[in-house]
Parts: C-alpha cells; sequence; structure tokens
C-alpha cells in the first residue's frame, strides 16, 4: 500500500520527484512492450516449421531461407527495443536510487514539518478534551469533546504514517544491483534502534513513560501517546541515519556521577598582606653568634616575660 506521507515528501524534492517519475515512465513503457521471441527462436521456430513440413509431405519449401531471415530480422528488431527498455529501467532506477539517497534529508525534513503540524493540532484538540483520555469518556462529555476526540482520532493515524515513512527513508536500502552485503549490518542496526524506541523523541529513554515507551517500540500509537507526545517538546524527525545514530549515542552516554562530593572553587584569590608581628625577645635570649672570629654580639634588649608554667594536674 503506498504511503501518502511519503509520496508527499519525496514530492517535495524536486530532484526525487523527477528521478521517479522517469523510473515510472520507463518501467510502463517495459510492460508495454509486446511479448516476441528472441532472433534465433524466432528462426529455428521457422526453420523447424519448413522441416516438419517437408516431412509429412516430402516437399521442401522453396523460401525456407527468405522466410528464416525475415523472421530473425524481425526477432532481432523486437529484441533492440526490449533491451533498451529495459536497459532505461534498469539505469534509471540506479539514478532514482542515488537521488533519493542524496536528497533524503529534505524529505525528511518535509515529515519533520508535517509531524510539527500533528502536534499542533493535538495541542489544539487537547485544550477541549481536559482530563479526557478515551472514546467512552469523550461520548459520555458530548458536544466539542466528542468532535476534539474525532480529530485526535484522525491526527494518529497521521502520525503512524508519518513514522512509517521516516522509516522508509532512514533504513538502508540495497542499490539496485548491489549483492547483499555490509547493507544487511547496516539495516539491522537501524531496526535495532526502531524496535528500542529511538527516532522518536530527543534525549534519554529512561525519562519516558512506560505506556509510551511501549508504543514507541512496537510503533502502535495512540490518542493517549499523542496527546503525551504533543506535551513533551522533544518529539522529532532524524534528518539521516548519522542524525539518528547521534541522538542514539547521547541518549546511552552513562550518568555521570562525583563521588569526590560537590565541587570545590580553586581559582585564586589575592589575600591582604598581615601586618607584622614583631618578635618576642625574653631576658635569656641572646643574638646569634655566627662569626666567632668577631667579637659575640650584644644581648638584645627583652620585650616579653616567660609565663609561669600551667599546673600538673595529676590523675588519681
Amino acid at each position: 500500500m503506498t504511503n501518502p506521507e511519503l509520496t508527499a515528501a519525496l514530492a517535495t524534492v524536486p530532484e526525487i520527484a523527477r528521478t521517479e517519475a522517469l523510473l515510472a515512465g520507463a518501467k510502463k513503457r517495459l510492460r508495454e512492450h509486446p511479448r516476441g521471441s528472441s532472433p534465433d527462436a524466432a528462426r529455428d521456430e521457422v526453420i523447424n516449421g519448413a522441416v516438419t513440413a517437408f516431412q509429412a509431405d516430402g516437399k521442401w519449401p522453396t523460401n525456407i531461407a527468405r522466410d528464416a531471415a525475415k523472421a530473425y530480422a524481425e526477432a532481432s528488431a523486437w529484441e533492440a527495443e526490449r533491451t533498451a527498455r529495459q536497459r532505461a529501467v534498469d539505469s534509471t532506477e540506479l539514478l532514482a536510487y542515488d537521488t533519493r539517497q542524496d536528497y533524503s534529508a529534505d524529505a525528511l525534513a518535509f515529515l519533520g514539518t508535517r509531524l510539527d503540524d500533528v502536534l499542533r493540532d493535538a495541542r489544539k484538540a487537547a485544550e477541549v478534551l481536559g482530563d479526557v483520555r478515551s472514546a467512552g469518556d469523550a461520548i459520555k462529555a458530548g458536544g466539542d469533546v466528542v468532535a476534539a476526540w474525532g480529530t485526535l482520532q484522525s491526527l494518529t493515524t497521521d502520525l503512524a504514517t508519518i513514522r512509517a515513512a521516516q522509516w522508509e527513508l532512514l533504513l538502508p536500502r540495497l542499490r539496485p544491483g548491489d549483492v547483499v552485503g555490509s547493507f544487511d549490518e547496516e539495516r539491522r542496526k537501524v531496526r535495532a534502534w526502531r524496535s528500542d524506541g529511538y527516532g522518536e523523541v530527543r534525549g534519554r529513554l529512561d525519562d519516558v513513560p512506560g505506556f509510551a515507551l511501549d508504543a514507541m517500540r512496537r510503533q502502535q500509537y495512540t490518542e493517549p501517546y499523542l496527546l503525551w507526545l504533543a506535551s513533551v517538546g522533544t518529539a522529532h524527525v532524524p534528518t539521516s541515519v548519522e542524525d539518528l545514530e547521534a541522538h542514539v549515542t547521547a541518549a546511552q552516554e552513562p550518568v555521570q556521577y562525583d563521588d569526590r562530593g560537590p565541587l570545590v572553587d580553586y581559582t585564586p584569590h589575592e589575600a591582604p598582606m598581615p601586618a607584622p608581628v614583631p618578635s618576642q625577645v625574653y631576658a635569656h635570649s641572646s643574638a646569634a653568634h655566627l662569626d666567632h672570629s668577631q667579637p659575640a654580639p650584644a644581648r638584645p634588649k627583652a620585650n616579653a616575660t616567660v609565663a609561669d608554667p600551667k599546673p600538673t594536674d595529676y590523675l588519681y
């Protein structure tokens, strides 16, 4: 079944739209080419008919060579036309593939704007719905709430279609004519990310509620999930596999903890110079006698006294 969101996204990129139209035209021409035979088969058919006739009545047809040559020539023209139309399909498939790979970011960007539109309309519906989260509650409320719930149901279908188109563009596709190899590994990796719930919202999945994470992993979207998605403000459409991988890597980085406690500011700061404190000189103090070849220096003038010793307390 054709995805309308994917068709619309591809149609917004002129380069992709042109090559897709060329490919569709080439396939149509190939389908319209009438059935025919190869030159050898056409020639052998004429020859085998002549031999069968000879065996039946003993007469050899005089125009066998001319008829065989004519059949061969006509079949050669048919085969050349067939080959040209088939080659046009094969070559245009490669062109369409390469163009889609080169401009897929533009198509994904369009899907991103479509997602924004859906979420904006969902927020408007949420203002009417209030706490209503089921069709039964909406019917009980009646009036505008029923209409808002119907709008939300339609928007949920649009969301599922947008996400399907997103993964159709993000999942690696085998280039026509190539053999399966590293392509399979890349495709498995992207599928694993999708199964884990990535590609829907930015940030870690640890903060996503269980019901929302289950919807993301299954790609089975509900009205309550859409209301939640419209409220979180982190919904997005990755613009490439590289963009998706960057989000996955960032979301999987372990949380950093500092076992040394709170951070301490060790920025150098200038402290005021303390006021100088004069040295204490006692009556028994003496100046240092550094050079004994000279007379001993005079005793310095005392400016402090020795305090009485603290009494000794005996423990019994």
